[in-house]
């Protein structure tokens, strides 16, 4: 219904005539009474944005779905620059149909152009909308971002993939962010990635589309990358790898994300950045069919949060970096300027609010809090921006230029992963770079680079903090880690790079599994280290430390095997 031109028109004025006079209770508004509806083909962005801006303006708290899927055909939410979105409103909740099994039945569905690293805009954005509550959605793209398929044929300058039925096939695709998987497992394997981002224009990685048969086949005419396979090699690729998100959500105190389903994903699926108090309860990231990969980049971003994290029975499997990167962003020193006042720099030109809270100034292994009072702009560069601190008294006399500083008002107060798996992701399954976290019943399997990394990295994104008190306890680790991060391999990753500085506290690793690979946990620049009452299995070195930087070592009532 609704096909023809004229068809269009009257269904765009019946739906101003709706929400003009439309009945709703006082407590829910339905996506349907402005004409969003499931599973009819046409664009439901405008509906929906239709229902959220009409619930603000009426301070309607719930906006309910149907079952089926929802079409995001034009971004609606333009001042966000999302399909749809909504700011500055509070008490929001979002609630999808959930299927008899309980899974969530609301799907929300992208239209994915099909160009090489396009970036495209979020399904969903949300900022300064506290006491959001979203449950029971699915967040899709059609065609989805990702193939997959057989290699049928190679030989010295050439290989030939036949993709599974079902899947995208584009003539001059990019074979964005590869990876190989065991045909008979599925399962990651232990090789490092085909390729990444930089390397599809430089080194002209793009499939030629072939029919043959009736069936879509892909040929790749590049002598190093058909050098690493082998007739038989599952391959997924995808058709980019720039970063934006599925969903955004900016600034929203009290979050509740509740039976979130993201089946694939154009860039990283969820970020929070700059939200305090965030629960989130079954939230998984898992391919469908015959996908493999789920999407190209990290799954759930948390960025410069505060508050209580809790997060449980989470699922994350096929991203091609992090699972979950739980971290803030370090100030650095430039220059002093007076007694109480200096230029920094970080890195990204985002600045969340921070004068609420102390500032602690990097002293090697230590850091020393002060208050500061006030914060000026300064234009950026050097791909950050620069600014002006003031504090409310001196300055600590160590301070100069390249003294780092944690923004303790971005860094969560206590994290905690209780109850999830993650599996068969090419990147680190979860990334902690925060002061205090606790890691609960949590499985790693089949994870690229160490399962779990602990530390920062100046180098790279200059992402803060040193942990200093976390627990891992009850949780499982199984061959991971063949690739090294933060020059790390092994099972588990402790250290930062960019420092040497023995600037992370204590770690403790209690009543956890070790399996299959050649280390376990790798550590330097850290305090304490406590592994007691573990279990390793075909691991060859169950800890491995750099006694340079690294302080107490305590390994008590552990089996090895």
């Amino acid at each position: 219904m609704y096909n023809t031109p004229a068809q269009k028109i009257f269904r765009t004025t019946a739906a101003i005539l709706l929400a003009a006079s439309i009945h709703v209770s006082a407590q829910s508004v339905h996506v349907k009474d402005f004409h969003a509806i499931p599973n009819d083909g046409l664009d439901d962005a405008k509906g929906i944005q239709d229902a959220l801006n009409y619930a603000k303006a009426n301070n309607i708290p719930t906006i309910l779905f149907d079952s089926g899927r929802y079409d995001l055909l034009q971004v609606s939410a333009t001042a966000l620059n999302a399909y749809t979105g909504l700011k500055e409103y509070a008490g929001l909740h979002l609630q999808g149909a959930a299927a008899a099994d309980h899974t969530p039945a609301t799907r929300l569905v992208k239209k994915n152009p099909q160009q090489n690293n396009t970036i495209l805009p979020p399904h969903m954005r949300f900022d300064q909308c506290n006491n959001l509550v979203m449950e029971n959605l699915v967040f899709d793209n059609d065609p989805q971002y990702a193939t997959a398929g057989t290699v049928v044929e190679k030989d010295a300058s050439h290989a030939v993939v036949q993709v599974f039925d079902g899947l995208p096939a584009v003539n001059g695709m990019g074979c964005y962010t590869a990876n190989i998987w065991d045909s008979a497992t599925r399962m990651l394997k232990q090789v490092s990635s085909l390729t990444f981002v930089d390397e599809i224009a430089t080194q002209q990685l793009y499939w030629q589309l072939e029919t043959r048969e009736q069936k879509n086949y892909m040929r790749m005419n590049n002598a190093a990358f058909a050098s690493r396979l082998a007739v038989g090699d599952v391959v997924s690729w995808h058709f980019g790898g720039q970063t934006m998100f599925q969903l955004a959500i900016n600034n929203c105190d009290d979050l509740v994300l509740r039976n979130i389903s993201m089946v694939n994903i154009a860039g990283f699926g969820i970020h929070t950045y700059d939200c305090k108090n965030i629960t989130g309860q079954q939230v998984v990231f898992k391919a469908t069919g015959r996908q493999l990969a789920v999407g190209p980049r990290d799954a759930w971003k948390i960025n410069s949060c505060d508050g209580l994290v809790a997060i449980d029975s989470m699922y994350v499997e096929g991203v091609r970096w992090d699972g979950q990167n739980v971290h803030s962003a370090f100030f650095q020193v430039k220059e002093r300027l007076a007694y109480n006042k200096i230029r920094v720099w970080k890195r990204y030109t985002g600045v969340a609010p921070f004068l609420n809270d102390s500032i602690g100034f990097w002293n090697g292994n230590n850091a020393v809090s002060k208050m500061p009072v006030s914060w000026q702009l300064e234009p950026a560069g050097d791909g950050g921006i620069y600014g002006i601190i003031t504090l409310q008294d001196s300055l600590p006399d160590f301070v100069q230029a390249g003294t780092l500083i944690t923004v303790y008002e971005w860094d969560i107060d206590d994290y905690r992963l209780s109850h999830s798996t993650f599996r068969n992701i090419a990147g680190c399954a979860g990334v902690i770079k925060c002061a205090k976290a606790t890691l609960q019943q949590v499985s790693y399997d089949h994870i690229m680079y160490p399962a779990l990394v602990l530390g920062t990295e100046i180098t790279t994104h200059n992402e803060a903090t040193f942990p200093q008190d976390v627990m891992i306890r009850e949780c499982s680790f199984n061959a991971s880690g063949w690739v090294s991060r933060i020059g790390k391999a092994g099972l588990v990753g402790i250290g930062n790079s960019g420092t040497e500085a023995m600037a992370i506290g204590t770690i403790q690793f209690d009543h956890c599994s070790f399996s299959n690979a050649p280390i376990g946990i790798n550590a330097s620049g850290i305090k304490v280290l406590k592994i007691t009452n573990n279990h390793f299995v075909s691991v060859n070195q169950s800890y491995k430390v750099n006694n340079s930087n690294t302080g107490q070592v305590i390994f008590e009532n552990n089996t090895e095997q």
